[in-house]
């Protein structure tokens, strides 16, 4: 990564702070992939009820 030097020390965050944002963006991520594998087969069982009729 490159430093920014007109950046204070202040607005740097640090690494272990930085790996926790990471860290529960990513867990929010698994979470809403997971219920769009969970609504993708009641959406093919929807449309074989539709197209049935």
């Amino acid at each position: 990564m490159r430093q920014d030097s007109g950046k204070t020390a202040g607005n740097m965050i640090t690494m272990e702070e930085y790996l926790k944002k990471r860290q529960a963006i990513r867990r929010s991520e698994e979470a809403q992939n997971a219920a769009d594998r969970q609504e993708a087969p009641s959406a093919l069982k929807l449309a074989e009820l539709l197209l049935a009729y």
